[in-house]
């Protein structure tokens, strides 16, 4: 079985890439990233010793620009080019990745699997492709080498949206469409499976969303993943490709972006900064840990029905308030941090998933209780200063991002 896994240097899909290549063995993967901000191959450190990394030379750099009468356009992109290399060069400093062709990065994927004898490579488990999943041509050549589709690929902060909904419509919306026109074209897919999110039901009252209600975002994030998730569903009525969709509730646990909730918390209070707490901090989250995340979605990848929708709940509904202090207790840091700030547009007070459909059918069990996951997250933060600290201190868009966020709350 060979997998692509879209997304796979982030914070779930590398603990998806991680779980692959600890229980299926005799499976091959294809990681596909952009190595945007979140993106990190330190994510997945420990497992790059035998792994291939390609950042493959393009055909032409700027064939899909638009040119403006003015110009202003050109320039804008040559710019945006120029920053995005020079971003990616900085991430790949030390990995020493090859730089085959785009045209024959097809060839050089089946022989990093394979290996070969004449050139003394030992067979690789994992490949990493640096590109992004808006390149038509380079999705296609790697889907035609693939069973299975997982696509984590996405922009993923609802602040961020808020400020640039730009990059969340292409990535989300567009980018879904590329990797699902590929996917029809294939002929031996056996499954994609598309990573939606618990935000596209909107906010929930007094009931948990079930898979059947409708969907009714409310911020640039959960619209375009809204987008996205019916675009996967749409292919699979009108082409019959075989998909599932997996609505998961709010994430946690090792190796997250320190821009979320309690990766936020737990790096500021240990720096004895300000906690920016939005509004009344009474907001209700439904808290989820990666690892059973990557649990839920290799269940329904060997027994999910194609063609359904399955929620994943942790079942663990808390207010942000009461996360926050249970985090600065564990570091022995005083309440005295928290910060009430004025509140973000379009905040939901509540997300909230009934997941009976996965636990039922499928078997799902969440492994631990909050509080022993929220402390295993915590110490991982503790005993792994390393990770977090490079992003704080080296990360340009970390940087802007937060000052420009933050400027007018805190």
């Amino acid at each position: 079985m060979t997998y692509l896994v879209t997304g796979g240097l982030g914070f779930i899909g590398s603990a998806f890439v991680r779980q692959l290549l600890e229980k299926e063995p005799d499976s091959n993967i294809i990681v596909l990233d952009a190595l945007t901000y979140a993106g990190n191959l330190a994510n997945l450190e420990s497992s790059l010793e035998d792994a291939k990394i390609f950042y493959p030379l393009k055909r032409g750099v700027l064939e899909n620009i638009v040119v403006f009468s003015d110009g202003s356009g050109l320039a804008e992109s040559i710019s945006q080019l120029s920053g995005n290399s020079k971003r990616i060069e900085r991430k790949l400093s030390g990995y020493r990745p090859e730089r085959p062709s785009e045209r024959n990065i097809e060839y050089e994927v089946k022989t990093a699997f394979a290996g070969s004898s004449l050139l003394s490579l030992s067979p690789s488990r994992l490949v990493v492709v640096v590109g992004s999943i808006l390149d038509d041509k380079l999705v296609e050549s790697l889907v035609l080498l693939c069973d299975v589709i997982v696509n984590f690929a996405a922009e993923t902060h609802v602040d961020r949206s808020i400020l640039n909904p730009d990059a969340f419509i292409k990535t989300d919306v567009y980018g879904t469409y590329v990797l699902l026109e590929a996917a029809r074209k294939s002929p031996h897919l056996k499954k994609f499976v598309h990573i939606s999110t618990d935000e596209v039901y909107g906010e929930a009252t007094e009931k948990s969303f079930a898979e059947t209600d409708s969907i009714n975002p409310r911020n640039p994030y959960s619209a375009s993943k809204a987008a996205a998730d019916r675009l996967v569903y749409a292919y699979n009525k009108t082409y019959n490709l075989p998909i599932n969709i997996l609505r998961p509730s709010n994430n946690f646990g090792p190796y997250q972006y320190p821009e979320k909730l309690i990766p936020v918390i737990i790096t500021k209070a240990l720096n004895e900064e300000k906690l920016p707490v939005y509004g009344d901090g009474r907001q209700i989250r439904d808290w989820l840990y990666v690892g059973d995340t990557v649990r839920a979605i290799d269940l329904v990848i060997q027994n999910g029905q194609v063609g359904e929708v399955y929620n994943i709940a942790g079942r663990n509904e808390r207010e942000n308030i009461v996360v926050i202090k249970k985090i600065l207790k564990r570091l022995n840091k005083s309440e005295s941090l928290i910060s009430f700030v004025r509140d973000r547009p379009g905040h939901d007070r509540r997300y909230s998933l009934d997941d009976s459909k996965l636990r039922n059918e499928l078997g799902f069990e969440s492994s631990e209780s909050f509080e022993s996951n929220l402390t295993k997250t915590v110490d991982w933060y503790l005993d792994n200063q390393e990770w977090w600290k490079k992003i704080l201190d080296e990360d340009r868009e970390y940087k802007e991002f937060m000052k420009e966020w933050y400027k007018d709350r805190i």
